[in-house]
């Protein structure tokens, strides 16, 4: 088994393929010998769910691999198996939102409770009722005040509020062959409408 994390801002597409050979490297192994491929594919960033998408898409056509796409939600929460209580998983969408669901995770694999959505944290909360439940995702980091406020509420560690390919992969493990998708066929979940911005006009200089 090999893992690999890294943080590009704005450097993704230029070293994804570099890292993923890498850790197929790290294994002992070759892009030939790819036989699955698991991809989250959103709630999150919009670029980011692009770049990380195609590239599954396009390993899984040159090669022929299994494609599994999962929710980044239910992978985020497939950090924390077998907890006592509910887990609500949160990821900053900015504009004072955050992406949110809800999963039973206590018999190991997430079972969805709410499905995902993107509204202000303070009316999911309202919406969901919670209550003894335990919040993890980047989220906490931004509104943990918030959170704690909850009755009976407790905060994952930060060690585990990020999404992990470790725990993915082990979810992928989980889907039966049935559960594929077809690599032209899937497309980001993005829960929130992406809005795009058309590029400043340049003057050509004289």
């Amino acid at each position: 088994m090999s893992l690999r994390t890294f943080d590009a801002a704005r450097e993704h597409s230029r070293r994804l393929f570099g890292e993923i050979d890498a850790a197929l490297a790290d294994a002992g192994r070759q892009r030939a010998q790819i036989r699955s491929v698991a991809v989250t594919t959103g709630p999150g960033s919009f670029t980011g769910l692009r770049i990380g998408l195609s590239a599954a898409k396009g390993l899984c056509m040159g090669l022929g691999a299994r494609l599994i796409p999962l929710s980044t939600l239910a992978a985020l929460a497939a950090r924390v198996p077998f907890c006592r209580m509910p887990v609500c998983t949160l990821l900053d969408a900015r504009r004072g939102e955050v992406y949110g669901a809800v999963y039973d995770t206590s018999g190991g694999e997430p079972r969805q409770i709410h499905p995902p959505c993107v509204d202000e944290p303070h009316r999911l909360l309202a919406h969901w009722g919670l209550q003894d439940v335990l919040f993890t995702g980047d989220g906490v980091d931004r509104w943990s005040d918030l959170l704690s406020g909850v009755s009976g509420a407790e905060l994952a560690p930060p060690s585990v509020r990020r999404p992990c390919a470790a725990a993915a992969a082990w979810l992928a493990s989980l889907r039966s062959p049935a559960e594929d998708a077809d690599p032209a066929l899937v497309e980001p979940v993005y829960v929130r409408t992406p809005t795009f911005a058309p590029a400043a006009s340049v003057t050509p200089a004289l």
